[in-house]
């Protein structure tokens, strides 16, 4: 079950990083790990140490956030920012990405007032794509939620 959490509040200074940061901490917090691994498994990127190996599956890579900024007004010293952050999970079993991504999206969801109390208005999961990969001899399959919002910075 999703716990609420008190997030960072993200400013002109920090908006990638503590946009990101949020998205970590919320999934990082409440979602479990299925294999019940002592290792991390909630990454910005593949760690490539393992990458390909079965034992990194599996796994959430949360992708660094793109970002678009516009004016408001003319004069204005604020801006508003719609950025969009990836959150991919990969596994060796579908039923199992479909888990996580639930998880996943329950956590965002029971932490959608403090998401956007700390800067990141207009949260919302935008789309849910699948893929499936083959590596190593290994089908792995891919979860990826598009999570998009906005900023007054």
């Amino acid at each position: 079950m999703p716990v609420a959490i008190t997030l960072g509040t993200v400013n002109s200074a920090n908006v990638i990083s503590q946009s990101w940061n949020n998205v970590y901490r919320v999934i990082q917090d409440n979602v479990s790990d299925p294999s019940s691994r002592s290792v991390s498994w909630v990454f910005s990127a593949f760690p490539q140490q393992r990458k390909g190996t079965a034992s990194v599956y599996p796994c959430i890579i949360i992708e660094s956030p793109s970002l678009r900024g516009q004016n408001i007004t003319m004069g204005h010293s604020k801006r508003v920012y719609t950025w969009d952050i990836p959150i991919s999970i990969y596994a060796t079993r579908m039923a199992t990405t479909e888990e996580i991504a639930n998880d996943v999206i329950a956590a965002m969801e029971t932490n959608k007032g403090s998401i956007e109390a700390n800067g990141m208005w207009q949260f919302n999961v935008d789309n849910v794509n699948t893929f499936h990969n083959l590596q190593n001899s290994q089908v792995i399959h891919e979860k990826r939620i598009m999570i998009s919002c906005e900023g007054y910075i």
